[in-house]
């Protein structure tokens, strides 16, 4: 569960595990993760951080970063 205690939340995509497969767009039903000119984008204020991105990722390559 998150902590909204923190001051920043985030979507991270390790590049090395990474395979390119984009089910991770596909599966974010709230459109926060897009891909532009080969670079994954978080939109923060559209993300509902329910972690269907990381579910939709065989590689394990995301992580939700809280600070």
């Amino acid at each position: 569960m998150l902590d909204y205690g923190k001051n920043y939340i985030t979507v991270m995509i390790d590049d090395k595990k990474c395979k390119r497969c984009y089910d991770c767009i596909r599966a974010c039903t709230h459109g926060a993760l897009t891909l532009e000119r080969g670079i994954f984008m978080h939109n923060a204020y559209g993300c509902a951080y329910c972690y269907e991105c990381m579910d939709a990722c065989e590689q394990d390559s995301i992580e939700i970063w809280e600070m």
